[in-house]
């Protein structure tokens, strides 16, 4: 008679994360990319319960940053572009915008080194996780660890490239500069993006 699957453990934070040291890791200045709605600014701090690092219970609100434009292109459409057959609203795409968010020096949570990996025991599939509980579990324990970390940098799921959570605390949000790049209609990255990926516009 076969045997039960093998299953994995789901890694999630020890309870007692909050007095150990959490690895932190200088992320330089430098520019970063964010897809947004017309009638938004590109600086828009939310706890959207759809994102992976946001619970519902982290006391600051989060902003997600990409660090180039396919990969904040993949981070808006990449589930609605698998799950509808490469077609996405024409209507949402006319709606959207790009800017970049000039973001300052900041000492951070890099979920994208391994070493800060090992050091907190968790790994990629707990990161990434289909259930969103999982990861905004690591969300939470991260933002309310003592050491008041600004942001956690983490692996986009679609591309491997590097995104940002950014927590509205310690005054970043004064720090942070926004710069309007585009339409989405009219950004010649993201309309090659749309003839590389063979997505239709419906």
């Amino acid at each position: 008679m076969a045997g039960n699957p093998a299953i994995r453990p789901i890694r999630l934070p020890p309870p007692d994360l909050g007095t150990q040291k959490l690895p932190c890791t200088r992320q330089i200045a430098r520019t970063w990319f964010r897809v947004h709605p017309r009638v938004r600014s590109a600086i828009l701090f939310n706890l959207n319960l759809t994102h992976r690092y946001s619970h519902p219970k982290c006391p600051s609100p989060i902003l997600y940053v990409a660090i180039d434009p396919e990969t904040s292109l993949w981070e808006v459409f990449g589930d609605a572009l698998f799950d509808n057959g490469h077609a996405l609203p024409q209507t949402q795409w006319d709606d959207l915008l790009i800017s970049t968010i000039d973001v300052p020096n900041l000492h951070l949570c890099d979920l994208s080194k391994t070493t800060t990996r090992g050091a907190l025991t968790v790994d990629l599939a707990a990161l990434m996780n289909e259930d969103l509980s999982v990861p905004q579990q690591w969300g939470l324990a991260i933002q309310l660890h003592p050491s008041q970390v600004p942001a956690i940098k983490f692996k986009s799921r679609f591309t491997g490239n590097a995104c940002l959570a950014i927590f509205d605390r310690g005054g970043i949000r004064p720090q942070l500069r926004q710069t309007f790049v585009s339409p989405l209609s009219q950004f010649d990255p993201a309309l090659t993006w749309l003839t590389r990926h063979q997505v239709a516009l419906v």
